[in-house]
């Protein structure tokens, strides 16, 4: 059985757009667990460039950038949650973390 949101997207025809790039893998957790709630089907798409499939211990990856994908006719409400979350400058609004 398919999901709601599944149904709505048709994988095949359906353009994605990416939000604003994202540093750390906790905060895509965060924008993720909210548009799964808000029903908006996602992809997310990191850099493995700099090696390894990366693991998640902090709120940042130097060197590594992760990007959320949205189908197009979900963009503009994926875009709120993520600026609601991370403030209107998305990157570089990201609280850093304290030693």
């Amino acid at each position: 059985m398919k999901e709601k949101n599944a149904m709505a997207v048709d994988e095949k025809r359906t353009s994605w757009k990416s939000l604003p790039p994202l540093e750390g893998g906790v905060w895509v957790g965060m924008v993720t667990e909210v548009l799964d709630r808000e029903e908006i089907p996602n992809l997310v798409n990191t850099d493995l460039s700099s090696g390894g499939l990366g693991v998640v211990t902090g709120t940042s990856s130097p060197g590594r950038s992760w990007r959320i994908q949205v189908p197009e006719q979900f963009y503009e409400r994926a875009l709120e949650v993520y600026q609601s979350l991370l403030g209107a400058g998305g990157e570089a609004d990201q609280p850093t973390e304290q030693a």
